[in-house]
């Protein structure tokens, strides 16, 4: 059987959605996308008892006050089903050592729930960061990213820089101690992280891949490589 992976969704007005771009990356890697929306802990666990993977997609701002802040004034959106809810999936998939990928928010969300912290909001908390919020449509690359050598990003791409598009204001300040850096943007901005420890496959990603892949192929790469590394734990 094909790999299952777990997809969480947005959730506003009692409803739950996800861009159509996740489940197909999902489906044309290779795998059987399943959508997860925000649930109670126990179906959670039962959710996760059923896929190989768990995906954090895009999504709101992360409520500050998990990670021990008060919100700026520049604060979005918060929805605190949602945060509860991938924050449990990314601590329980964690401790399972079931594979986790995250965009956007989800690079986020992982970071948080594994005990790093974020930026806000970054054209007021940090200096001369560039525009992270692209004025361009949804498939083109609007900044390039740097990726250190000898990381699974870099045989991702086989190459030390990839052109990604940008829909954030919250970004990574401190990284996890269980997450690694791997990519950054021109103004240091963290752009990837990886997981630092052993036996435990985490990819994140600061761009939205799912939105370039039917533009870009190189962009379906990393649903490619999250979908091999799930197969590989299978066949153990």
């Amino acid at each position: 059987m094909k790999p299952v992976v777990g997809i969480t969704s947005s959730h506003l007005e009692e409803k739950a959605m996800l861009n159509e771009g996740y489940y197909l990356a999902v489906e044309r890697a290779g795998g059987i996308p399943i959508i997860i929306p925000p649930l109670e802990e126990e179906t959670l666990k039962g959710v996760l008892d059923l896929v190989d993977g768990v995906l954090i997609s895009g999504g709101p701002d992360v409520d500050p006050l998990i990670f021990g802040e008060n919100p700026i004034r520049e604060l979005g959106e918060v929805n605190p089903l949602r945060d509860k809810a991938e924050i449990f999936l990314v601590k329980e998939a964690f401790f399972r050592k079931k594979p986790i990928m995250g965009i956007c928010r989800g690079i986020q969300v992982i970071n948080v729930a594994l005990g790093g912290n974020l930026y806000q909001d970054l054209p007021s908390q940090v200096r001369d960061c560039i525009k992270h919020s692209q004025s361009a449509p949804r498939w083109y690359p609007t900044h390039k990213v740097k990726i250190d050598k000898g990381t699974t990003l870099f045989e991702i791409y086989n190459s030390q820089e990839v052109k990604v598009n940008s829909f954030h204001h919250q970004a990574i300040k401190e990284v996890s101690p269980y997450l690694k850096a791997v990519a950054y943007a021109p103004d240091g901005i963290i752009e990837a992280v990886e997981s630092s420890a052993e036996g435990v496959f985490i990819l994140g990603l600061q761009w939205h891949p799912e939105g370039m892949w039917h533009k870009d192929p190189m962009q379906l790469k990393p649903f490619e490589r999250f979908i091999e590394e799930i197969k590989g734990r299978k066949g153990k």
